[in-house]
């Protein structure tokens, strides 16, 4: 400890009035911390327990020109972040994978990552994510836990069907579209007394799901009336875009504003095409798996209801279809212009110029 107190205060010593930029490397139970003079390149580290407040004071009273803290993004979310700014520092979290890695095997720990978090941050090489609100972080936790209760939900309606089919045993005709009288007509059936309890746990587990649900689903609408009244109505005014999308885009993005151009917003949700020309070949436009991946789902599922909804969108749909031959391409296309529109129509108070509400039912 005396030992790393007085390596610190050589570091101290040495920068005076430097600029002094502070790798963060955050674990559930220690912090790795590197300063990185940017005039002079010198570099000093420490590890100490994890914990906000108490970092926040370290930092404080040091005594040196911290010009910026920065730290990859993370299990351990936006806590940290929002008590080193309410501290009075400039704080910046960069997303893992826009940190450039090396491509030969090098040494790596905690101390090096938080060494290179500083160092390349100094250098302009790190593009920091933009930091959401605690009411906008909590909306967001909502919307993705329905999601997810959706997506058990498929999954539980799935393994009923597969156990009543290895069983033997006939479907009721309410479970084909999943009916109100679903779950009553799978509790009544005459199932051998060795199958019972197994398939009388999965409907209660498809109940629970059900009613997890509705519960969060007014939960959302509650909130959303709260937080986003006008840019979900706007939202919804195009066809093909019901609750569950217009929702999970604004939880997604939850600061449209921060956008300057559309471009940027297909690029944050991995909707723009990214160009790799190699030699003197053409180059190839492809989509790559980055971005917000929920979203993105949700946006194609919305961009073919609307497609079927709603002629422009068919014909956009028709003409990327004609040039490429390929469906998912014309749709993924099609999900593209929708982004953009959802984009615009989140920070402007007008109605949608394709796809009037009156034309149809939401889905999506």
């Amino acid at each position: 400890m005396v030992k790393k107190a007085t390596r610190i205060s050589r570091f101290v010593a040495a920068v005076e009035d430097q600029p002094v930029v502070v790798g963060l490397d955050v674990h559930k139970k220690t912090y790795s911390v590197a300063l990185f003079s940017k005039e002079d390149g010198l570099v000093e580290s420490y590890t100490c327990p994890s914990g906000e407040a108490a970092l926040a004071h370290q930092l404080t009273e040091l005594g040196i020109n911290l010009e910026h803290i920065v730290y990859e993004s993370g299990p351990t979310g936006f806590a940290l972040s929002r008590v080193l700014t309410d501290a009075g520092f400039d704080v910046s979290i960069i997303a893992a994978s826009r940190i450039s890695r090396g491509y030969a095997a090098a040494a790596k720990n905690d101390r090096l990552d938080a060494v290179k978090l500083a160092t390349y941050y100094a250098r302009g090489l790190l593009r920091p994510i933009a930091v959401p609100t605690v009411e906008q972080e909590g909306y967001r936790a909502l919307v993705r836990r329905r999601k997810r209760i959706a997506e058990s939900r498929g999954k539980i309606k799935q393994k009923i069907k597969g156990f009543l089919l290895a069983s033997g045993i006939d479907e009721p005709d309410s479970i084909q579209k999943w009916s109100l009288a679903a779950s009553a007509d799978l509790t009544a059936l005459d199932v051998p007394p060795q199958h019972h309890m197994a398939l009388a746990s999965m409907v209660r587990e498809y109940l629970f799901l059900l009613s997890e649900d509705k519960m969060l689903r007014a939960e959302i609408r509650t909130a959303t009336k709260r937080m986003h009244p006008e840019p979900y109505k706007r939202l919804t005014s195009i066809v093909g875009v019901g609750e569950t999308a217009a929702t999970s885009f604004l939880a997604e993005l939850f600061s449209p504003e921060r956008f300057n151009r559309p471009e940027e917003v297909t690029s944050y949700l991995g909707l723009a095409p990214v160009v790799s020309p190699s030699g003197g070949s053409a180059a190839r436009a492809r989509i790559k798996p980055v971005g917000q991946k929920r979203l993105r789902g949700i946006l194609v599922e919305a961009a073919w209801q609307w497609t079927w909804r709603d002629p422009e969108a068919k014909e956009l749909y028709n003409r990327h279809f004609a040039k490429h031959g390929i469906g998912q391409k014309a749709i993924v296309a099609v999900a593209r212009k929708l982004a953009t529109k959802l984009w615009r129509l989140a920070m402007e108070a007008r109605p949608a110029s394709m796809g009037d509400a009156a034309s149809g039912a939401r889905s999506a």
